[in-house]
């Protein structure tokens, strides 16, 4: 399948597959040999592992402190509810 634009694809057949084009990022396409696209896409695609599992490491620790906010802010609001209804008691006595 080859994109020829907006995501419409058409089939293709390449009669020649000595080189083709790899697209390597920001719009480049570099001629690999089969065997050095096959090399390429390995390293790609640990490096992308990689920044895989480190945007979930970060997402976790988000995660974790978001939890640990919205616990404390409960916290104060209960306690500010506590001093509200102490406060009614004393006025009231």
């Amino acid at each position: 399948m080859v994109d020829l634009g907006s995501n419409f694809y058409c089939q293709a057949k390449v009669p020649d597959t000595t080189y083709i084009y790899v697209n390597v990022g920001f719009g480049f396409h570099v001629q690999f040999t089969l065997d050095e696209a096959i090399g390429f896409i390995e390293k790609k695609e640990k490096l992308l592992q990689k920044k895989s599992d480190q945007y979930t490491r970060d997402v976790a620790k988000i995660n974790a402190h978001i939890k640990l906010v919205y616990e404390a802010l409960t916290e104060i609001l209960n306690l500010q509810k506590g001093e509200e209804t102490t406060l009614k008691d004393d006025l009231y006595i």
